[in-house]
């Protein structure tokens, strides 16, 4: 099973537009002070000061940011960028696979504690059913699950992204 870490969902599954609309979901709904610590990040390695990144446009930041994929202290962003990138723009198909495992959740955030992750059969189900959302975006969107929720997700969700990966090369 692969592990399915931000940086590998970020260059293995998504395309450059969507690596772009999940880290400019970072810069739009992220939390001030991690904007700012990725700002102060990004101009230390970019060599740029603090104030040009500031004035940059949303995709060049996101493209910025992308471009630091591989180095590990930017992996917190990334995977922010994920969180916020599926619970705000793409929350529907969230929505759709969270009924479809009978998870209860408002608008794609999940209301309570007591619920059982989808194991790989229901993840495979649901896969089958939800034909209206692009292999792409489920495969992020399966490999974020199990990333940011870890334990029995990533035993349910991850196995299904292996199967899913090939086919989107």
């Amino acid at each position: 099973m692969t592990n399915w870490d931000a940086r590998h969902i970020l260059r293995q599954l998504a395309d450059s537009g969507r690596r772009r609309a999940i880290l400019s979901a970072f810069w739009k709904y992220g939390e001030a002070e991690s904007r700012a610590v990725a700002l102060a990040q990004l101009a230390r390695a970019l060599h740029f000061r603090d104030q040009t990144l500031r004035k940059m446009p949303l995709e060049k930041k996101a493209d910025l940011l992308a471009s630091r994929a591989g180095m590990k202290e930017f992996d917190e962003m990334l995977e922010m960028g994920l969180m916020h990138y599926h619970t705000h723009d793409a929350s529907t198909m969230l929505a759709a696979f969270l009924d479809a495992w009978g998870i209860p959740h408002k608008n794609g955030e999940i209301e309570t504690d007591d619920y059982t992750p989808p194991d790989a059969g229901a993840v495979r189900a649901a896969v089958e059913q939800l034909t209206q959302f692009d292999r792409r975006d489920v495969a992020i969107y399966l490999a974020s699950a199990g990333l940011l929720m870890g334990g029995a997700w990533r035993e349910g969700t991850w196995p299904v992204v292996d199967e899913l990966a090939p086919a989107l090369s």
